[in-house]
């Protein structure tokens, strides 16, 4: 008796483990059919996990800034942004950081990107991260009307400001022959 369980029991497993792979037709369309309503349901499960985690990202606030800073640059009558990012990849493919801006091949391009960006009217703090992130050093020579001391030192491409109550008014790049000025003084 217990010989025929035991070969009852192999025979059914048998039966079992083989049935899947000799399905007939109508089974494997119903079977088909609950893999893809289960695909789908785990694509959407998954791509609301994807959503979840986009929705987490945490942008650093320096780069929150930079972004607004960037959103309130191009929106300025004047400004013309597309101009701005060439004539960065151009400074860029020339020479590293500020290098192409003392480069007579360069035709000024350094000038060239103040210019597009125009930063007068800006506050010192918005044009000093937007020239930062343009790898464009800078400082102030001139505040309220007060020429400030300097090092008379040659930098290619340095951008001199100008600015009265926290405002630029002005700019100079040096290397370029013009000094962009708008202020009262």
């Amino acid at each position: 008796m217990r010989q025929f369980f035991a070969v009852t029991f192999f025979l059914t497993a048998l039966m079992a483990c083989s049935q899947d792979s000799s399905l007939s037709g109508e089974d494997v369309q119903g079977n088909d059919t609950a893999q893809v309503a289960t695909s789908v349901i785990v694509d959407q499960t998954a791509e609301l996990d994807q959503e979840s985690e986009t929705d987490q990202i945490v942008k650093p606030a320096e780069l929150v800034k930079l972004e607004d800073i960037w959103d309130l640059a191009a929106s300025r009558p004047g400004v013309d942004i597309g101009q701005v990012f060439q004539l960065f990849r151009f400074k860029q493919s020339l020479g590293p950081r500020n290098l192409p801006c003392f480069d007579p091949k360069s035709e000024d391009v350094c000038a060239r990107i103040v210019e597009a960006i125009s930063i007068v009217g800006l506050t010192e703090q918005q044009v000093g991260l937007l020239l930062d992130s343009l790898e464009l050093p800078h400082r102030a020579i001139q505040r309220d009307c007060e020429l400030l001391p300097v090092t008379e030192d040659f930098v290619a491409g340095r951008v001199n400001l100008a600015v009265a109550d926290g405002v630029v008014t002005g700019w100079g790049s040096e290397g370029s022959e013009k000094f962009h000025y708008e202020g009262d003084c």
